[in-house]
């Protein structure tokens, strides 16, 4: 931004028409800071010329070299006032050739450290394969981060260096700058046989091409007070064996991003998600939150989210998928260790995770969903008026049906007659037995 206020500050309205279509599209935003510092550069370069037009005779020649120095874009993308000596780039201290790179190309190339030994910290670290024209630098001062990790499922021990860098300078074309590469290259625990070193860089007997490369990049950034940072079970250690090493940690978490398989390493300075391109790396001050998601009897899913971009404001979620779930307890503890906040019970988080298998809809399920929250919204005191009121209504229904008498509407009365009847018929009956007896008695006579 500051860039392009500099060469279109002059005219407000495009200067905003730039920033807006810049936030809009980021992919864009390198081509028009490019524009900004060539028309900066140019218009420099046009005012010197124009001064020079006015002062002496040798104004023409003066005019020639002001236009050259225009005709290329200064090294350095965000100090426009830092520059490289050459000869820092080309004074090489340390050199390994035929190095397996996997980034930026999959080939064997050289590895090297180049600078003046008076000044090691304005020097870079250089990627060369002459047959294919690759001449990479990167200034020991844009290098964000180097890893040293350990390759994952390898019988041989081998470790990769990760370079994380803010900007890489293409020697090969005209020093343009490059935003954002990385590098990566695998070195394996032996003996460094074919290294080239100056005087402090040359390897000790007890060396490796991975102990023996950490020193030297660790003595050309110590001016920057960066390091080469190596995982440790401090911070993290897989709670999965390896079955090709037994008896030996195992520091990365094998992962899924999208349909790209990987690693996750969890580290002093972040995490990073290796190896294969584009590698990110995860610093503690860019993360604002992880969550666990889809966390199965065997597998967990985890979302880093980041903090909001400076330019746009938007923050991104990136889901990283089926981590074993025997690494859960270290990962959470690394977490809470960092005072990474937990967002796994946000409340989109929790919409996420409950609407995961949604069920079909019927009037049943609808009813039930009415039902429930019904519940939900009633607060105590509602809910036992309503159990009161069943209560009444079961009470109603009980007491009808001890009333209810099927001999009842007249027939009660009908059978109150017989019985009465009954009765008379019964003491009839008793004199009649009396007069039998006294004939039975006249007849014995």
């Amino acid at each position: 931004m500051e860039a392009i206020h500099t060469a279109f500050g002059h005219d407000a309205a495009l200067c905003d028409r730039i920033l807006a279509a810049a936030k809009e599209n980021r992919d864009q935003m390198q081509l028009f800071v490019d524009i900004a510092r060539y028309m900066s550069q140019y218009m420099s370069a046009k005012r010197t010329s124009e001064d020079d037009a006015n002062q002496g005779p040798d104004a023409k020649k003066r005019k020639m070299q002001a236009n050259d120095s225009a005709a290329a874009p200064p090294l350095s993308a965000s100090n426009s006032s830092a520059t490289f000596n050459q000869q820092d780039f080309t004074n090489v201290l340390y050199s390994v050739p035929e190095t397996s790179f996997a980034v930026p190309q999959r080939k064997k190339m050289t590895v090297q450290l180049a600078a003046d030994p008076q000044r090691v910290e304005e020097g870079a670290l250089r990627v060369v394969h002459e047959a294919s024209g690759v001449n990479l630098a990167v200034p020991f001062s844009k290098i964000e981060q180097v890893f040293c990790l350990p390759v994952p499922e390898k019988a041989a021990r081998q470790w990769n260096f990760v370079i994380f860098a803010n900007q890489t300078v293409d020697l090969q074309t005209g020093d343009r700058v490059t935003e954002a590469e990385q590098i990566v290259w695998t070195m394996p625990e032996t003996a460094p046989a074919n290294v080239t070193a100056a005087d402090g860089f040359k390897p000790l007997d007890v060396d490796t091409y991975v102990t023996s490369t950490m020193r030297s990049l660790n003595a050309c950034m110590k001016g920057h007070g960066k390091n080469v940072i190596i995982p440790t079970e401090q911070e993290f250690a897989s709670a999965i064996p390896q079955s090709h090493r037994k008896g030996e940690a195992a520091y990365h978490v094998k992962a899924h991003k999208g349909s790209k398989d990987g690693y996750l390493f969890f580290l002093a300075a972040g995490i990073v998600w290796a190896f294969k391109k584009p590698l990110a790396l995860f610093t503690f001050e860019n993360i604002e939150s992880i969550s666990y998601t889809s966390v199965l009897q065997r597998t967990f899913n985890i979302v880093i989210t980041t903090m909001p971009d400076p330019v746009t404001g938007e923050k991104q979620d990136l889901e990283f998928s089926m981590l074993d779930q025997a690494d859960f307890a270290g990962i959470d503890e690394y977490v809470k260790r960092h005072d990474l906040n937990d967002a796994s019970m946000a409340a989109d988080r929790r919409a996420k995770k409950l609407n995961i298998n949604p069920k079909p809809k019927t009037e049943a399920t609808d009813a039930e969903n009415v039902g429930a929250a019904g519940a939900d919204d009633d607060d105590d005191d509602e809910m036992t008026e309503l159990q009161k009121a069943e209560q009444a209504l079961q009470d109603q229904e009980d007491e009808e049906e001890e009333d209810y008498d099927p001999g009842s509407e007249g027939e009660s009365e009908g059978s109150g007659s017989d019985s009465e009847e009954e009765e008379e018929g019964g003491a009839e009956g008793g004199d009649g037995d009396e007069e039998e007896e006294e004939l039975l008695e006249d007849e014995d006579e």
